[in-house]
């Protein structure tokens, strides 16, 4: 799910500077053998890719570059829906399902000790080609509760349903004689930031492993330079039991 100290205020000091490199990951998925095993020795087509990120969420992959963890325990309640999602080109680094006031203590998405509630907006961030991101766009227009979020490796946004301001509380809490606490928040600044990172990881990471000029390099450099990092939030939170927004992503990437 979520990745620590990404998600922070970026106007908040311990945010750190936005000019740091490191700022968001720092682990290498070992040696260029070790990630050719994950990664793929010679891919040669979009579904190559996508069959590494199903696979992750499968757990048959240990890891992606985006990700040095297994999936989390929230998301083996849809892991079927996002292994097909990302077999349908909906490349998710991170998702979350909506929860509203489940106990603190909750087995799977409980936190913050006894006797609280705790609450989540649907989330889902992936990388999607140009395509895609043009259907997610209308996806979203036809659902006011939900925002949209995207930009590419050449710094071209998009933003639908976004009005002024922008930080989201993602996760909260209520706990007795506490005030509410927010362990994450969606930052817009933030997710330009991560961005510009997210991207140069499909280079250092992936791209890196290829002969310059080969099919599989031309492949990642493709992906890298044409497709959108998107993150869609859905604000209704309270009456999602079907979980709309994984329903209308499973409905995008079926077109």
């Amino acid at each position: 799910c979520f990745h620590s100290g990404r998600w922070g205020d970026s106007t908040s000091p311990a945010f750190g500077e936005l000019s740091d490199l490191s700022h968001f990951y720092s682990f290498t998925l070992g040696c260029d053998d070790d990630r050719r095993a994950m990664l793929g020795h010679c891919p040669l087509h979009e579904s190559d890719v996508y069959e590494v990120f199903a696979s992750y969420v499968e757990g048959t992959v240990p890891h992606i570059p985006w990700c040095e963890t297994p999936l989390q325990p929230e998301s083996f309640l849809i892991q079927p829906q996002l292994a097909k999602l990302n077999r349908c080109g909906l490349l998710t680094v991170n998702s979350q399902p909506p929860v509203d006031g489940a106990p603190s203590n909750h087995p799977t998405f409980g936190w913050g000790g006894k006797g609280g509630r705790v609450y989540q907006r649907g989330y889902f961030e992936c990388f999607v080609s140009p395509d895609k991101t043009n259907r997610l766009t209308s996806m979203v227009t036809k659902h006011p509760s939900m925002i949209m979020y995207a930009v590419n490796n050449a710094g071209q946004e998009l933003r639908v349903g976004v009005e002024e301001g922008g930080v989201t509380a993602l996760t909260w809490g209520v706990f007795p004689n506490r005030e509410i606490l927010q362990p994450t928040i969606f930052d817009p600044d933030t997710f330009l930031v991560w961005a510009e990172e997210a991207f140069s990881l499909w280079s250092s990471m992936w791209l890196s492993l290829y002969d310059f000029g080969s099919e599989s390099y031309e492949l990642i450099e493709t992906i890298k330079d044409t497709y959108y990092l998107v993150a869609i939030i859905d604000n209704d939170y309270y009456t999602n039991e079907n979980f709309l927004l994984l329903d209308a992503l499973l409905e995008v990437g079926g077109k």
